[in-house]
């Protein structure tokens, strides 16, 4: 399992998880995702971007309650994004689509930013004598 911050704003920022979430990943750990954000982290909108992962145990299932708690009391809010067929299988099986709040869609596509091609011309005007 490898954590890593894919976006992140004052209030909210996305966390994408690629690969098996497992015991073995999680016994090396206090909490990975704890370690990642730091202690502010879960005062913060939490969105966990699923679509790299692969597999989840149940003690991946039971990390992300313990997360979505953790989140709550802090005063946080955790979202599941873009859940992997198989992840997306296993929440609807075991009624998890109920207890978390998970976002099937895809993320919008970033900002453009301003460049010289798109910002319109700078009208100028002279003054004849």
């Amino acid at each position: 399992m490898k954590l890593s911050i894919a976006r992140d704003e004052a209030a909210a920022v996305r966390v994408d998880i690629i690969g098996r979430v497992t015991q073995q990943d999680l016994i090396s750990h206090r909490d990975p995702l704890y370690d990642l954000l730091g202690p502010e982290g879960y005062r913060r909108q939490v969105r966990l971007d699923l679509s790299e992962t692969s597999y989840l145990d149940s003690s991946g299932v039971s990390w992300l309650l313990t997360c979505q708690r953790r989140i709550r009391e802090a005063g946080g809010r955790l979202t599941l994004c873009r859940p992997h067929p198989v992840i997306a299988n296993v929440l609807r099986v075991l009624k998890l689509e109920a207890v978390f709040e998970v976002d099937h869609a895809l993320p919008p596509p970033p900002s453009p930013q301003p460049t010289a091609a798109t910002e319109p011309p700078v009208a100028a005007t002279v003054n004849s004598v």
